[in-house]
């Protein structure tokens, strides 16, 4: 691939992460979430510009060419540690932890040293070295920069695979980050045994908008905080359900969960809420159906499958939750069935189950 294709390559996806990274600061939700992925556009914006620059320099002598070399590798070299740093916040971030200065300070400090030693390298040829034919080459510790930048990149995969098989995150937003290493190994691969290649940051440019657009398709059709599928995905299911009945819907919501906002706060809810997401996709793997977050408190499950089973399957997993977890609040989940009839609409069907729900809340009550 000749360097001016490089170049072309580069700044195409270059054009694409700045046109992202536009809208996303334009965008009103600007939660650490959206903060952290903007700086992760912004990272790899900066490398794409420094590979760009560093095929302009490399093999050319004019005054300053060697110095700019030097510092255009150094800097690039830094950043990919960096960035990996700012990925271990991202995923630390998406999967629940909180992001206090504390950790921040923590996860940047392999970025800050690695800052320091291809500073360094500029005079010491540690890390990289430059010819006086203004060629770079690698420096006696390269290995050093090569397990400090893919470690760090590597390093969320472990609570990314903890996370697959738990309640606390859903299953489709664990994927969504997983699948963000699929092009940037392979190009990771390939620059490794062919220096000057596009490599790990032009393929992570393509991950990025692929994250993106993902993120884009599911703030239409799932919930923001569960990962389910909202309302809006229901009707198109139901045309397409009650072509092949039975079919069934269950309704369901958190008891007391105004207690649980009111005595321990909003993020404790929102806990709830994601741990009963998680439980719910869990109990559907295997059977045909669709589970949707309706609103507040509120899932809703449609289904061919036998619903008094997947109902029981439901329970079990709640108390299976509360025995594991050991949550200080009540953590329960209350559901009422009604069954599709011919010809029945999916409003009516969901005012069915919705009154079945409130008799199973009422005995709930009555029993106490």
């Amino acid at each position: 691939m000749t360097n001016a294709i490089h170049i072309e390559l580069n700044a195409l996806c270059l054009l694409m992460l700045y046109a992202i990274a536009h809208q996303t600061l334009a965008n009103v939700n600007q939660q650490m979430n959206r903060v952290l992925f903007r700086s992760l556009v912004y990272g790899v914006i900066t490398q794409l510009a420094l590979d760009i620059l560093w095929l302009l320099v490399e093999g050319h002598l004019f005054p300053g060419a060697i110095l700019a070399n030097k510092v255009i590798n150094a800097l690039f070299l830094a950043e990919g540690v960096i960035l990996g740093c700012v990925w271990n916040l991202y995923v630390l971030e998406t999967l629940g932890h909180p992001i206090t200065r504390r950790l921040q300070t923590i996860v940047m400090i392999p970025g800050l040293i690695f800052l320091a030693l291809n500073a360094l390298s500029i005079w010491t040829g540690w890390i990289f070295t430059v010819s006086p034919e203004n060629i770079y080459a690698h420096g006696p510790l390269f290995w050093a920069q090569m397990i400090g930048a893919y470690g760090m990149l590597a390093l969320p995969l472990f609570p990314l695979l903890r996370n697959l098989g738990k309640d606390r995150v859903p299953r489709n937003v664990v994927l969504s980050l997983l699948s963000f290493y699929a092009v940037p190994v392979l190009g990771a691969i390939v620059s490794l045994f062919y220096t000057g290649m596009p490599g790990t940051w032009t393929c992570a440019s393509v991950s990025l908008v692929l994250m993106y657009m993902n993120d884009q398709d599911n703030e239409i059709i799932r919930d923001g905080l569960t990962g389910l599928n909202n309302r809006k995905t229901l009707p198109g299911v139901f045309s397409e359900y009650v072509k092949e009945p039975p079919l069934y819907l269950l309704m369901m919501d958190l008891d007391s969960f105004k207690t649980i906002n009111d005595t321990y706060g909003h993020p404790a809810g929102d806990q709830a809420l994601v741990a009963a997401a998680g439980i719910l996709t869990h109990a559907m793997a295997g059977r045909r159906g669709i589970v949707v977050r309706y609103g507040g408190d509120e899932f809703l499950v449609m289904t061919s499958s036998d619903p008094v089973g997947l109902e029981q399957d439901i329970q079990q997993r709640f108390e299976q939750y509360r025995r594991e977890q050991t949550p200080p609040y009540k953590f329960a989940m209350s559901i009422g069935i009604a069954e599709y009839k011919a010809g029945q609409t999916l409003e009516a069907l969901i005012e069915e189950a919705d009154a079945e729900l409130y008799k199973v809340k009422q005995r709930t009550k009555a029993g106490r």
